[in-house]
């Protein structure tokens, strides 16, 4: 018998909160910058001057060169290097696409109090890289120059995981190629829709399917690869990836009842993309016909794998941004003298985007969960001063 069979048994004292290992004083962090000079850099700046980003960039062209798909090879290469988003050629003119919004407006795909140049800004053929593109809006998780390369670097690493143990546990023949490339090309539309602003901000996701600014990406990239006809298994990836766990539970009595939304919310973005892309998503294999609907048939291990891998949103978002945001807003006030004013303006703009790019919105939360307030300061402070 063991002291923590003891203990087990209402034996002896309570134990306190535990203490986790301490890593905060074992950062190799760069020099400290003047507040001044983190203000005034540059996406670029910042994404060249982390290790991170850097490294996870590096790490997805590796990846895209690993790929034996040669057409998957091509496109997540072209994704992270050199993208275009190119279905809104079939809309050339502001009359096309004030047609196309009218009628996904009527299909309820759209909101009508928005407006075409909303939906679709300028700048689709000549956006910004995945060297300096955010993660997502600027008060979400990996909100930071490259914080893009990050998560998809970090993602396709699950998925790199997911894969290996559905092969060794359940003998399952999944492809690598599928999640790898899905991952990618599914984000790839941010690097249009987050266009850098001069406030140290951009330009947020505009809303669409379910009326909201989490999905806009999601059904942009499936119409994108239906334009350029890509096999229906990756473009099944690009619209499974946010929903297809997404499940409404209730209690009926002691019963359990489950109801599978996400199975619609899949098929309700495949139709979205399929009218931007004028295509019949049925002809094309992604939906099947039942009666007078179109319904998605069973997805194989691949797509699931690709949905479940894109998934580390949560505790980036529901824990580190959740914390590390107000923390760097009281460093900013007590330790860099920044005004209430400046807290909604570049300086406190760039500070976020600064420590983020540099270390990271994980490696900060875990130093203030684990060590404390005071060794979260001084890591900030190690990297800002006045």
């Amino acid at each position: 018998m063991t002291i923590n069979d003891v203990n087990t048994r209402g034996q002896g004292p309570l134990p306190g909160k535990f203490d986790y290992t301490s890593f905060s004083e074992d950062l190799d962090l760069a020099p400290t910058r003047s507040l001044d000079e983190v203000i005034a850099m540059s996406p670029e700046a910042m994404a060249r001057a982390s290790r991170s980003v850097s490294a996870a960039y590096d790490e997805l062209l590796q990846t895209a060169a690993s790929l034996e798909d040669p057409g998957y090879r091509r496109l997540m290469t072209e994704c992270i290097a050199k993208p275009q988003v190119t279905f809104l050629e079939l809309y050339p003119s502001d009359d096309d696409r004030r047609k196309l919004f009218d009628e996904m407006v009527k299909l309820g795909f759209f909101n009508a109090e928005d407006d075409p140049e909303h939906v679709w800004p300028s700048g689709h053929m000549s956006p910004q890289t995945y060297l300096t593109a955010p993660s997502s809006h600027n008060d979400f998780y990996n909100a930071h120059p490259g914080g893009l390369a990050i998560t998809v670097a970090y993602n396709i690493r699950m998925a790199d995981a997911y894969t290996e143990n559905y092969r060794q546990m359940f003998g399952l023949p999944i492809n690598r190629d599928l999640p790898a490339a899905s991952l990618c090309v599914h984000e790839y539309p941010k690097v249009w829709l987050y266009q850098w602003l001069e406030d140290g901000s951009w330009l947020e996701e505009p809303r669409t399917v379910c009326d909201d600014t989490w999905h806009a990406h999601c059904i942009y990239v499936t119409a994108e690869l239906m334009y350029r006809r890509f096999d229906s298994r990756i473009v099944m990836a690009m619209a499974a990836a946010h929903q297809l766990s997404l499940l409404d539970a209730s209690m009926d009595g002691h019963r359990v009842v489950c109801n599978w939304i996400g199975l619609d919310r899949v098929a309700h973005f495949i139709k979205a993309a399929a009218v931007m892309a004028q295509v019949d998503p049925v002809d094309y294999g992604l939906l099947e016909r039942k009666g007078s609907e179109m319904v998605l048939a069973p997805v194989p291990a691949e797509q699931w794998v690709t949905h479940l891998a894109d998934m580390n949103w949560p505790y980036t978002m529901g824990a580190a941004h959740l914390y590390t945001w107000p923390l760097l807003q009281q460093i900013a006030r007590d330790d860099l003298g920044l005004s209430d004013a400046d807290l909604t303006r570049r300086p406190f703009n760039q500070l976020k985007n600064y420590v983020w790019s540099q270390l990271g919105q994980i490696p900060l939360y875990e130093v203030l969960v684990r060590e404390g307030f005071d060794a979260a300061r001084k890591t900030v402070n190690r990297m800002v001063s006045k």
